[in-house]
């Protein structure tokens, strides 16, 4: 009976760690937990301004691009111009040679926290199976 219920308990435990495997590679320690992130302070004008974009119209490609509105952030400005000197338009719509672009840059949702899944089927039912055989073995040396 002691033998039935010790190899009952080292089955458990073995699936149980087998499920619970770590989610950092062996050897290294899990990335800290974070438990007080406050968030950086901007100022409104901060995230408002307009690029001035110039337009090659036989072709649609930009040719240049300024700031006509700072957003009083020169990271922030970079960015954008980085951006929009990249943008393409089709030929067939552009009329005019310069185009006035009022950015925004809106705050990013925040990240969702990751899921916790439960345990898969499988591993449930190999569980039950245990119990369940554990179970009649008890009944039948009781009997």
């Amino acid at each position: 009976m002691r033998k039935v219920l010790i190899s009952f308990v080292v089955s458990l435990v073995s699936i149980s760690a087998l499920h619970a495997q770590p989610a950092t590679p062996l050897g290294q320690p899990p990335p800290p937990r974070a438990v007080y992130t406050p968030k950086p302070v901007y100022r409104p004008e901060w995230a408002k301004g307009d690029v001035l974009v110039n337009i090659d119209k036989q072709t649609g490609n930009v040719t240049g691009a300024r700031m006509l509105t700072s957003t009083g952030n020169q990271q922030l400005d970079g960015a954008a111009l980085q951006a929009y000197s990249q943008w393409r338009f089709d030929p067939r719509t552009v009329t005019v040679s310069q185009l006035k672009i009022p950015i925004e840059f809106a705050n990013r949702p925040a990240p969702q926290p990751a899921k916790r899944t439960l345990p898969q089927p499988v591993i449930l039912l190999i569980v039950l199976a245990l119990v369940g055989a554990a179970m009649g073995i008890l009944k039948r040396r009781r009997a």
